[in-house]
């Protein structure tokens, strides 16, 4: 059985993705941890590793307590020197009986991340050239029916989503995977450079607060004003009766505004099961 770890680092204060990072997943035992595997974060700051279950049978029976230490970029660029330390652990927050997929989504304080923080970034004026004439023709390729309506004030975005949750989970038994689809319109006056859409698991009811929930996944998109997009995330089934919960929203230009899991809200969508 395939066994996989993902997840998203970045920096903390400014939210922006941290790469070079070398990252190190471990099965954390009564006496001692057994390395799972390690990964390097890319340019968006994402990491990905896997590992086979029959590899480690006897260590952590069915299901392994994972954490992850993550080292500096000049670690990664020299495994094993001298003085090697990591600049942060999950050690504290062990996941438990974890499934076949688990998504991390780890923000590190600038001041933990040292020569890693990402600098200030200067984007040049870009030199004439074809560039111009692409953007045009994909523009009007890909139209988008939205007419600015001053009635609505601000250009912002004003996102909601919806799913169908339950056919694509129906068939899905505890500790394995599924992909889920998670439908956002943005039904605003202005473009939501980076929407995040997020996947959990959690209990049942509309009384809980979001840190009852597993973050499963997520995804950072780019929507226009009337434009609705199919977002595809990983979800991992660990619980016998829960609800499976999905939101979006756009942490500047249209803030969620909400600490529970409510059942009537644009920015949330769920089914229990």
């Amino acid at each position: 059985m395939e066994f996989t770890i993902t997840g998203i680092i970045r920096e903390k204060e400014s939210k922006r993705p941290v790469p070079g990072l070398l990252v190190r997943a471990f099965d954390k035992d009564m006496f001692y941890s057994d390395l799972l595997g390690d990964a390097i974060t890319a340019s968006d700051g994402t990491f990905s590793l896997g590992y086979e279950g029959k590899d480690f049978q006897e260590l952590f029976e069915k299901r392994p307590d994972i954490y992850l230490d993550i080292f500096g970029s000049a670690t990664a660029k020299d495994p094993g020197r001298v003085g090697d330390k990591t600049i942060y652990t999950t050690r504290k927050h062990i996941r438990f009986n974890a499934g076949r997929r688990e998504f991390f989504l780890i923000e590190i304080p600038r001041d933990e991340l040292g020569e890693d923080a990402p600098g200030t970034m200067i984007v040049p004026t870009p030199e004439p050239g074809k560039w111009k004439e692409l953007i045009d023709d994909y523009i009007k390729t890909h139209p988008v029916d939205f007419h600015y309506n001053p009635d609505k004030g601000f250009m912002a975005p004003r996102l909601e989503c919806t799913s169908n949750f339950g056919p694509e989970i129906r068939d899905i038994n505890i500790g394995d995977s599924a992909t889920v689809t998670v439908r956002v319109t943005n039904r605003g006056n202005g473009i939501s450079f980076a929407s995040y859409v997020e996947i959990y698991e959690g209990p049942g009811g509309y009384t809980h607060p979001r840190k009852d929930y597993k973050l499963c996944d997520c995804r950072i998109i780019t929507i226009n004003p009337g434009q609705t997009v199919d977002v595809k995330l990983n979800w991992n089934r660990m619980l016998a009766h829960g609800r499976i919960v999905g939101v979006c929203f756009d942490p500047f230009l249209d803030p969620r505004g909400f600490d529970l899991f409510e059942q009537y809200n644009d920015h949330i969508t769920s089914v229990h099961y």
